[in-house]
């Protein structure tokens, strides 16, 4: 290898290290190439015979440094020259001893059980010896801490969540934030899981006088199962369930009670048949046969055998009237019994029906305001805010004046199921007028409601209404207002209506307000 080569190696030693191509940075990739490849270089020997013309004493204190370079070497002339006296220099170095301690005491606090047991040893050392031995023996402990650390484990947080892996307080908080959302949501799943099982255990209660409040508890369960969290919630529970129980003693109490009633009067009526019959009807007649074959020699025994033939044919013909009557009362009894249960049939559907709007199978007004009643109470107890939606279905009288009244109500349950499919589960959905519809949303503020608001509209706009082959283009305007921006809930509804009538008069085919 020739001159040149050793200075081509050095020049690409710098530049793979990224460095400046100074005199200082060549001069050492220079000397390190040569002095690996075995040449002996002049200029490479420079430093080492410059220490070699000091003083043994200055010799000595010059190889505790690492000097490299010509500038290394005036680095440390001017740095010995500056320390002009004993003390000066021996101020210097409690300076820099006071210095390590406290940045050992600091590596101390690092949480790194390798790095501490060496700083407590080092601090050790350092405060009972001044062996330089001693303290090159902790320098190499360092050196090799600081070659064979591998923080690579810190790695495997990565599979947790993304962390800062340069600061430990940073990573710290970052791992509460990703715990704390995971916990977050297997509380809510959990949550979500129990709220059925809640409302199932909860109702139906034997006591009519609790169902009221036990709907608005299970509405609240069902459009927020996080509620259980809530200490207010879980009191209402517990009185809920105390109410209900003492409610269902004092129910069943009266039902026993009357039960008894029921018992007594039957126990008095048999006794009072068997008062009035005496004895059974086969019986009867067996006494009658024995009175008539009887001879009474004496005569004033006549008497006594006609008057007791008579008792007995008039038991007889009473058991006999009995058994008749009894026997048509059973089937008075059957023939009501099964009117009852037609009538009962008949009073569920009528009562299903008028909470159904027939046409539309949306909510009627009865079942709407219900429904919407459940949602107030839910707001006034845990705060559970919803928005209210108006909708009116523009120029309907119009369309039923152009096309029938049969075109009107193709067009009113095509509307009516675009919002069963366009709504979710926990919103209420019900026919308000003639063409008129309303919407609460549950958990849902003003920006969220107006979105789904001109979402329906859209569809509307868009949708092909067909009748006897012809299309029909219909639009619907809307007004949009939040619960929890008004005191009560009939300013709430006024609001909306309000701004459906904005939106009608600015055009329609239009949600008011425009945005939130």
């Amino acid at each position: 290898m020739t001159i040149n080569d050793i200075a081509k190696e050095a020049i690409e030693i710098v530049t793979k290290n990224h460095e400046f191509l100074t005199p200082d940075n060549y001069y050492k990739a220079f000397c390190f190439v040569a002095k690996k490849k075995g040449y002996i270089v002049e200029d490479c020997q420079k430093v080492e015979n410059y220490i070699k013309k000091l003083d043994p004493v200055i010799q000595n204190e010059a190889k505790k440094f690492f000097i490299k370079s010509v500038d290394d070497f005036f680095s440390f002339l001017i740095g010995y020259i500056n320390r002009a006296t004993s003390m000066e220099s021996s101020e210097h170095i409690k300076h820099l001893t006071v210095l390590i301690k406290r940045l050992l005491q600091a590596i101390t606090l690092l949480h790194d059980k390798e790095a501490t047991e060496l700083a407590n040893i080092s601090l050790d050392r350092i405060s009972y010896t001044v062996d330089t031995k001693a303290v090159d023996i902790i320098k190499n402990k360092w050196l090799d801490f600081i070659t064979s650390y591998d923080d690579s484990y810190l790695d495997k947080l990565d599979k947790f969540c993304k962390v800062n892996k340069n600061d430990l307080r940073m990573m710290v908080e970052n791992l509460l934030e990703c715990f704390t959302k995971d916990a977050e949501k297997a509380t809510k799943e959990i949550y979500t899981k129990i709220a059925p099982l809640l409302i199932a255990a909860l109702t139906p209660s034997i006591a009519s006088e609790v169902d009221e409040e036990l709907a608005v508890i299970s509405y609240e369960l069902q459009n927020s199962p996080e509620s259980l969290a809530t200490d207010a919630f879980i009191e209402d529970i517990k009185k809920m369930i105390i109410r209900r129980k003492d409610l269902d003693k004092e129910k069943l109490k009266e039902s026993v009670s009357v039960l008894d009633a029921l018992l007594e009067d039957i126990s008095l009526k048999i006794i009072d048949l068997l008062k009035r019959s005496n004895i059974s009807n086969e019986k009867i007649k067996k006494i009658t046969a024995q009175i008539k074959n009887t001879n009474f020699k004496d005569d004033s025994l006549e008497t006594i055998q006609k008057k007791l033939l008579k008792i007995a044919q008039s038991l007889e013909f009473e058991t006999d009237a009995f058994s008749n009557e009894i026997q048509n009362h059973q089937l008075v009894v059957k023939h009501l019994y099964n009117r009852v249960k037609k009538l009962e049939k008949a009073l569920q559907i009528a009562k299903k029906e008028i909470k159904i709007d027939f046409l539309t199978s949306t909510l009627s007004k009865r079942g709407f305001d219900e429904e919407l009643h459940k949602a107030e109470e839910s707001y006034k107890r845990y705060g559970t805010n919803y928005s209210i939606c108006f909708f009116d279905i523009d120029y309907f009288k119009i369309i039923n004046d152009t096309y029938g009244h049969e075109a009107g109500d193709v067009i009113l349950k095509s509307i009516g199921e675009i919002f069963k499919k366009y709504t979710r589960e926990v919103d209420i959905v019900g026919r308000y007028g003639g063409e008129e519809f309303v919407v609460i949303l549950p958990n849902v503020n003003l920006r969220g409601a107006i979105k789904f608001a001109n979402k329906i509209r859209t569809i509307v706009k868009s949708n092909r209404f067909m009748y006897k082959g012809e299309r029909i283009y219909v639009s619907i305007s809307g007004g949009v207002s939040e619960r929890k921006d008004y005191k009560s809930l009939k300013e709430a509804i006024n609001a909306a209506d309000e701004m459906l009538y904005k939106a009608k008069n600015s055009g329609r085919n239009k949600i008011m307000p425009e945005f939130g």
